[in-house]
């Protein structure tokens, strides 16, 4: 068994960066900190946890945004129903509506495609 959690960091890929940036901006309420790594233009989000894991929206030759493959779940609401609704009415696709997690115990799930065409998961624990 590990000892510490294993996930460090997470990049969702996009095409158009600025377009990422305002979708997730209008969408989740998220702000972000932009920096270039080589060839890696990144927009990571903000948050007040300095040594938690992290995700960041990254722009790269080798990355090219899915609806396959992984999925990066994120908590940016403590109630994840209001949110879906003002996604939904805003235009956003919802691949799977609000669903429980062993009857919402552990939380409700969620599945969007973003702006760049990216499978996303949200995560709240409470409907």
């Amino acid at each position: 068994m590990l000892a510490v959690a294993p996930l460090v960091w997470g990049e969702i890929a996009v095409t158009d960066m600025e377009r990422a940036v305002a979708f997730y901006q209008q969408h989740l309420n998220l702000s972000f900190h932009r920096e270039v790594m080589d060839m890696m233009e990144m927009a990571i989000i903000e948050t007040e946890v300095l040594d938690g894991a992290n995700v960041a929206l990254c722009k790269h030759p080798l990355m090219i945004p899915s609806l396959d493959g992984a999925t990066v779940y994120l908590h940016v609401t403590d109630k994840l129903n209001p949110l879906l609704e003002t996604m939904s009415r805003a235009g956003v696709q919802i691949l799977l509506p609000l669903t429980p997690i062993k009857d919402g115990e552990k939380g409700y799930i969620s599945l969007f495609v973003d702006s760049e065409g990216n499978k996303v998961g949200l995560w709240a624990k409470q409907q």
